[in-house]
């Protein structure tokens, strides 16, 4: 299976503003020195990045288990930035389950993934991606980011309606759910080549080759190269592989850092690598049916999606996205006991896979168990906040259960993100307005529902009130 890279940005700005009062005002850029004006401080970059954080696990099929490995892993990644401008600030690291290529980082946490992994030859390769993506954090692109997305407005009014009308602890989980819609890949092509530099020159103050910097680049791009027609509005903004290599060259030759004994040891390390690496690198090589049955149950070929679970499942019986996949296929399939069975195995292994427990919430709702259903839901929306169909699954639970009220919220916000084509979220939400009594709202999201090409008989439902509640407007308005 072709792997695709994106060297990727997660950037976190509206979620920020649910992590506190935003002070603005000037800070002294560590790199550069210069002053800068910026709407958040440290603490609210990390309060960010922390509330972000779980959704990036869950959303990656959930972290790499490997104490060892990633404890090797994080120990180079603390020696770069213990070499970085801003050695205080707390960092630490996640090895995600998924044979994405993929390396970021956002305020407080950096990241890979396993098909990264899979794809560096050598320890000095993983550290010029990672000393990049720190160099992302310690030039404060994040905040300098965060900071132009609410200057143009696009974060007041969402976050606002984010933090309102939320019942319990649940104004946190949402303001999750609104970082969503900021992931990008947006930094701008001279924050790419300040990063390319920074990177070079941490890796080099390690310890590290530098020059393997160019290598790790030419790996990447090479590796990205029939997936740009997907990511073209985001790779468009980056320099093309021409100029970072000389970016990297510059810094190797304008700081002499081959010239300045640092290296330690031959610098590179390949052999190390290869022993640490040899046991992620197989089970990235079992990842291939799984990758293949996850396409296949996008297609709808939900048979052929479980043959690839078997094999998956056959090669490593210890990976729990295996058994997610099996469920799912199981229960598109009408197999719900087996898929049941499935799911519950999955979290045998890893308790914390919600991936899982939204497939029972799924088996729960199709058996009308609607009460368990909500719990399986309230699990999900809990760990993982920025799941659409955790919410889309609590509100259709509760609405079931004539718990109107307590299903608006989740409702508003699946309908908010819902595509054209999808009128049952509306039609949803519109019922519940009606039934407490929100009469505006209703007669919104009926309309909209309508037009959105709501079917049977819940459109009958929908013209009939619709029309009442017009009628009864126009009449009220004919009074005043």
């Amino acid at each position: 299976m072709q792997k695709t890279f994106l060297y990727g940005r997660y950037i976190v700005a509206l979620i920020l503003l649910g992590a506190g009062l935003l002070i603005p005002g000037c800070r002294t850029n560590p790199v550069t020195g210069e002053k800068q004006f910026l709407l958040v401080n440290p603490q609210q970059e990390l309060a960010a990045g922390d509330r972000y954080h779980p959704n990036i696990i869950l959303s990656h099929d959930g972290e790499y288990r490997g104490k060892e490995l990633k404890r090797y892993l994080g120990t180079i990644v603390e020696r770069l930035h213990e070499c970085s401008h801003r050695p205080d600030t707390p960092i630490d690291f996640t090895v995600l389950n998924t044979s994405m290529v993929n390396a970021f980082a956002i305020p407080g946490h950096v990241y890979c993934t396993r098909g990264f992994l899979a794809e560096m030859e050598n320890e000095a390769q993983f550290a010029a991606v990672m000393g990049h993506e720190l160099g992302h954090v310690t030039a404060m692109h994040s905040a300098r980011q965060m900071t132009t997305d609410m200057l143009l407005g696009l974060g007041t009014a969402a976050a606002g309606s984010a933090l309102a009308d939320t019942e319990g602890g649940e104004a946190m989980l949402t303001a999750g759910l609104v970082g969503v819609k900021v992931i990008g890949l947006s930094y701008s092509r001279e924050q790419e080549r300040q990063a390319d530099r920074l990177g070079t020159y941490y890796m080099a103050l390690a310890g590290w080759d530098p020059r393997e910097a160019v290598a790790a680049q030419r790996i990447l791009h090479s590796d990205s190269g029939n997936s740009a027609g997907v990511f073209a509005p985001y790779l468009s903004t980056h320099p093309q592989v021409a100029d970072r290599l000389e970016q990297i060259r510059s810094v190797i030759s304008n700081k002499r850092l081959l010239q300045r004994d640092l290296l330690q040891g031959n610098g590179v390390y390949e052999d190390r690598w290869e022993r640490r690496l040899s046991r992620l690198r197989k089970v990235d090589k079992a990842f291939e049916p799984y990758d293949k049955g996850m396409e296949l149950i996008g297609k709808g070929e939900y048979q052929k999606a479980l043959d690839a679970a078997e094999r998956a499942i056959s090669a490593r019986s210890d990976q729990t996205p295996f058994f997610r996949l099996k469920g799912d296929a199981l229960f598109a399939l009408e197999r719900n006991k087996k898929a049941r069975e499935a799911y519950r195995h999955a979290l045998e292994l890893y308790p914390r896979y919600v991936l899982a427990t939204m497939g029972l919430g799924e088996i729960a709702l199709s058996t009308d168990n609607y009460e368990k259903a909500e719990r399986h839901f309230k699990t999900v929306v809990k760990s993982y906040p920025a799941s659409l169909k955790g919410r889309w699954g609590l509100g259709r639970s509760r609405y079931k259960q004539g718990e109107y009220r307590a299903a608006v919220n989740p409702l508003r916000q699946v309908a908010q993100a819902a595509e054209r084509d999808k009128p049952l979220p509306h039609y949803m939400l519109a019922v519940s307005y009606d039934r407490i009594g929100d009469l505006r709202g209703a007669w919104k999201q009926y309309k909209t529902a309508l037009s959105k090409g709501i079917r049977g008989e819940a459109r009958r439902v929908a013209r009939i009130r619709f029309r009442q509640l017009s009628e009864r407007f126009a009449q009220n308005a004919g009074e005043s």
